[in-house]
């Protein structure tokens, strides 16, 4: 049943459980020959309409064969004589069981098949013809006529004599009951003939006549089973035409049938009389070489590339060129076990040839396995020719990929998937499984499909797995490739039978070198009888779902990680953030040193202690030193700022009140000294405290009692009371604003914390502090000053002190984008350097100046004085406006409100947070200073308040102003802003929206500020 090159093959060939055809039907002929006394016969069966069978000549005898079945081209043209001779006689309705041959002492017997409908097989060409009523000759018969022909030996009688000495009847209508054996002996043979041919039929392709994919896969597994037992060689070729998808482009697809037929056509004699030929799908042609080794091999493979494109096909309208992929097995090798693993190996050698440009022979080697891994098409080996099932495969596989790339949830996209394939493949139990790290099964989704009654099935959404099972599933994920199971249902007798024939696939899930899982499939062998395409289509939806896994995998590791890396930094931050709180004193001059010593010898006592120092300096910090140095530290600290508290409330936020003390005390409140009980409390800024809550307070300091406002009983407290201020408590005595009493009560232990600008040693180590502080604390890459930076440092004055030095370190991190810190980021100037931010620019236009400022100006000179620097902000201002117009009329800077909010802050730096003091230099109310700082303040630290790069000069001017200033002068806010709305109106003069924008208000709040200063607008 097997073609070969040329006629059939002498090997066997079980394929499918079936009798061979051909063996049965040659001893058929050999039975003929003894029974009949003939010293030779032979056997003609002719071809089936449109090539689905090709003649089958058997002979049988030392003999010649009859002339008339010589060849096959003699016995082709005898039985088309004989048919159309026949359909002109006048009783054709009488068969005959004899034909004479011209040539003596031989004859020819017909032999009768069973008719069949030959026209519902044809297709393409040939269908056609039939629907238009063509006549050809190979396209009319109903039923099959094979021919026996008989040679006797000569001088023993005619054919005639030999016949009736065995009774065979010259007609079958004269058989007589002895004889009827002989009938019946013709008709066993027609009958043998005509199954022979549709057998044939079946397992042949309809276009090349050449067995399909299933016939081939099973003869080769015979042969790999048979190459092992003799250990012999074995090499399989693939061959297929480069760029035929223009055939079909150009010509059409019938065009390309013929093509294709021409080639298998050219292909039989290319290829030795033992080499078995296959269609093995679409254009792709399979060729076993039994028996050769791999020099041989090659032979063969560069002989069918030579020989297939000798001349065009199709008329020479089509030029080919072939790609052959090659793989052997060689004699005793068992690293090859399955048909499939040769067909793998070929097929990348295949898709090497095709990579390197075609019309060039590749043999496999164990490299192409690494280098096809990353590259190669796997879609190529699951095409079948079969249309119905290459659709079902590509729509299943399309879905596949459709679902992965839709979920990235893995649970859901296993749900989906194990649904699709169940229901594609009819199996019963589908699977989805992980290995574990301990190198376990874990089910990700199973389905288990069983019929119950009738049409009925049952749906559970798991699946249970046997011993048995769990091995071959291990065994496919170890070494990576596609195992069968054959599994075994340990049950009831009647869950047994149920359970019969039935097989299972599992698929490695394969993530480069690794197998993350597996895919399993079962169910019943009729029904799930898996050829390798359908195997190299489970082995290309695995990488599919291998990738989805894989980046679920990765996908889950890197959320772990990330999580990890979350409450890291989260902790990290809240170590910070303790660090940022706790106290700790940084410094390194031998004045700081002398101070902290002094500290730690106050610090186990219960002493009342008088800090004095400038603003900024570090009081506060100072007082949890020496809080957290003493036995209390265990127990509260609490800060009362008296300056910042209503001189109304201050007694009340001290010492408490009663219900119904004053109005709008709706319920009794213990003040701040009992919150502080058994700890300590900070009395800050004490010179701020008014006279007649001193009085109270002085009684508190000796004797540790005070009464509530409202109340009549004294009530005792433990506490430690420190004093703070920034002011000469004995120059407020002597001018009436102290009482003296309460400074000698206070003055037990007086600590002075000398100014930054006496301590030179502490400003850059406090800068490298802070800076490698703020750098981590808000993720800035900046690591350090410039040298130009560190002397404009050491060239400051440092008013603010040490929290000046701060909040210029933090402004400069959270503004820089490099790595160092230079003099602008801080707003500083390097001392004698004429090109200081502090510098009069001379780009605009020039406005009116007395000669001395003008000689400031020429010289470079600092501007320390009011005047040079209310000069100097104008300049500032006009600066900044020419900037703002450079941009978008729409993107105006709001230099107003910029202004407005900077004034507070660095007002409130200058007068050490002292919020009634700083709203009076502002010149807005108290409240409305709070509420405006604090908004202020907010958006400084959450990044919302943007500046332009050069307005650090401004607040630098704005920050002088503040410490200069005095109370009771004129608000610093309305000269500020006067300053603003006068430089505006010299560059937008009658532009009202423009200048709205730059001074961050309406148009109508512009045009009365214009009226308000009497100016033209």
């Amino acid at each position: 049943m097997f073609e070969t090159a040329v006629g059939f093959p002498d090997v066997d060939s079980n394929t499918f459980l079936m009798i061979e055809a051909p063996a049965l039907l040659r001893s058929y002929v050999q039975g003929i020959r003894q029974l009949s006394g003939a010293i030779s016969t032979t056997l003609y069966v002719p071809a089936l309409p449109g090539g689905l069978f090709r003649p089958l000549l058997i002979h049988d005898g030392a003999a010649p064969a009859v002339p008339e079945l010589a060849d096959l081209d003699s016995a082709e043209l005898f039985d088309r004589s004989f048919n159309r001779a026949s359909t002109n006689e006048t009783n054709a309705s009488e068969p005959l069981a004899f034909v004479p041959s011209d040539t003596p002492d031989c004859g020819l017997i017909p032999l009768r098949g069973v008719p069949a409908p030959w026209e519902s097989r044809l297709s393409g060409p040939q269908a056609e013809a039939r629907r238009r009523g063509d006549t050809e000759p190979n396209l009319e018969p109903a039923a099959m006529t094979a021919w026996i022909g008989l040679r006797f030996q000569p001088g023993k009688g005619s054919v005639l004599e030999h016949l009736e000495r065995i009774n065979l009847p010259t007609r079958l209508e004269h058989a007589s009951d002895p004889v009827q054996w002989w009938s019946w002996l013709f008709a066993l043979g027609g009958a043998l003939a005509s199954h022979t041919s549709q057998v044939s039929t079946i397992l042949r392709d309809s276009v090349t006549g050449l067995p399909d994919r299933k016939a081939f896969e099973a003869v080769l597994s015979d042969q790999l089973d048979r190459a092992a037992a003799t250990h012999q060689p074995l090499s399989l070729l693939l061959v297929n035409p480069d760029q035929f998808s223009t055939v079909n482009e150009q010509l059409g697809r019938e065009a390309g049938d013929r093509c294709v037929q021409e080639i298998s056509e050219r292909l039989r004699p290319a290829l030795r009389s033992t080499d078995l030929v296959a269609r093995y799908g679409g254009v792709v042609f399979a060729a076993i070489l039994v028996d050769t080794p791999l020099d041989e091999a090659e032979d063969v493979a560069q002989r069918v590339m030579r020989d297939l494109p000798t001349k065009p096909f199709l008329d020479g309208d089509i030029e080919l060129d072939f790609s052959i992929g090659l793989s052997t097995v060689e004699a005793g090798a068992a690293d090859v076990a399955r048909s499939l693993d040769l067909v793998r190996q070929t097929d990348q050698a295949l898709n090497a040839a095709k990579r390197a440009g075609g019309a060039t022979v590749v043999t496999w080697r164990e490299e192409l396995s690494q280098e096809v891994a990353a590259g190669r098409d796997r879609l190529s080996g699951i095409f079948t020719g079969n249309m119905s099932k290459d659709y079902r495969n590509m729509a299943l596989l399309r879905d596949a990929i459709d679902i992965v790339a839709m979920h990235s949830d893995f649970a859901e996209l296993a749900k989906r998937v194990v649904d699709k394939l169940c229901e594609a493949f009819n199996a019963e139990r589908v699977g989805l499984f992980r290995r574990t790290e301990r190198g376990e099964l874990e089910v990700i989704y199973g389905l288990t499909r069983r019929s119950t009654t009738g049409s009925q099935q049952s749906r559970m959404e798991t699946v249970e797995l046997e011993t048995s099972e769990v091995e071959t599933i291990l065994k496919s994920i170890a070494e990576q490739q596609i195992e069968e199971i054959t599994t075994s249902f340990s049950g009831d007798l009647e869950e047994s039978r149920q359970s019969a024939g039935r097989v299972g696939f599992a698929a490695p899930l394969r993530a480069g070198r690794q197998s993350l899982g597996c895919l399993f499939i079962e169910g019943k062998t009729s029904v799930l009888s898996l050829d390798s395409a359908d195997k190299f289509f489970l082995e290309s939806l695995a990488v599919q779902i291998s990738v989805a896994l894989d980046r679920s995998r990765l996908a889950e590791a890197e959320k772990s990680r990330q999580d990890n890396e979350h409450r890291r930094l989260r902790a990290e931050l809240s170590d910070l953030r303790q660090a940022l709180q706790q106290v700790k004193m940084v410094y390194r001059s031998p004045q700081m040193e002398e101070l902290v010593a002094t500290v730690r010898r106050v610090a186990p006592t219960d002493a009342t202690v008088l800090i004095m120092g400038e603003s900024g300096t570090g009081k506060e910090l100072l007082s949890r030193t020496l809080h957290e140095l003493s036995p209390r530290k265990g127990r509260s600290l609490v800060i009362v700022d008296c300056g910042a508290i209503a001189s109304t409330l201050i007694e009340s936020e001290l010492f408490g009140h009663e219900r119904g003390a004053y109005t709008g005390a709706q319920r009794r409140r213990s003040g701040r000294l009992v919150e502080a009980r058994d700890g300590t409390v900070l009395l800050d800024e004490i010179g701020e405290l008014p006279l007649e809550v001193q009085s109270k307070l002085l009684r508190f300091v000796q004797d540790k009692q005070f009464t509530t406002v409202g109340g009549s009983k004294p009530q005792s407290v433990d506490v430690r009371i420190i004093a703070a201020t920034n002011r000469d408590l004995a120059t407020e005595v002597t001018a009436g604003r102290f009482r003296e009493d309460l400074y000698h009560r206070l003055n037990v232990v007086c600590l002075k914390i000398p100014p930054l600008r006496d301590r030179p040693d502490d400003i850059l180590y406090l800068s490298r502090h802070f800076l490698e502080l703020f750098a981590v604390q808000y993720q800035k890459a900046v690591r350090q000053l410039t040298a130009e930076a560190e002397d404009a440092l050491l060239g400051h004055s440092w008013p603010g002190n040490v929290r000046e030095l701060h909040n210029r370190i933090l402004q400069s991190v959270i503004l820089s984008d490099s790595t160092e810190i230079h003099p602008i980021n801080l707003g500083l100037s390097v001392p004698g350097d004429s090109t200081s931010v502090r510098a009069i620019s001379t780009l605009h236009a020039p406005m009116q100046q007395d000669s001395s400022t003008k000689q400031l100006e020429s010289e470079g000179a600092p501007l320390s004085t009011d005047t040079d620097l209310w000069f100097t902000l104008r300049r500032f201002l006009g600066e900044q406006i020419d900037l703002a117009s450079q941009g978008p009329a729409s993107l105006k800077f709001p230099l107003g409100s910029w202004l407005r909010d900077d004034l507070l802050v660095e007002t409130d730096i200058a007068v050490s947070r002292v919020a009634r003091k700083a709203a009076a230099i502002v010149g807005m109310p108290e409240s409305t200073f709070r509420r405006r700082l604090r908004r202020a303040l907010d958006q400084e630290q959450s990044g919302l308040a943007t500046r332009s790069e050069s307005w650090p000069e401004v607040r630098e001017v704005l920050n002088r102003l503040a410490v200069l200033a005095k109370e009771g002068e004129e608000g610093l806010l309305h000269r500020t802003q006067s300053v603003l709305l006068q430089e505006i109106l010299e560059r937008f003069s009658g532009d009202v929206r423009s200048g709205s924008q730059l001074l961050g208000v309406s148009p109508p709040t512009f045009r009365r500020r214009v009226e308000e200063q009497q100016l033209p607008g």
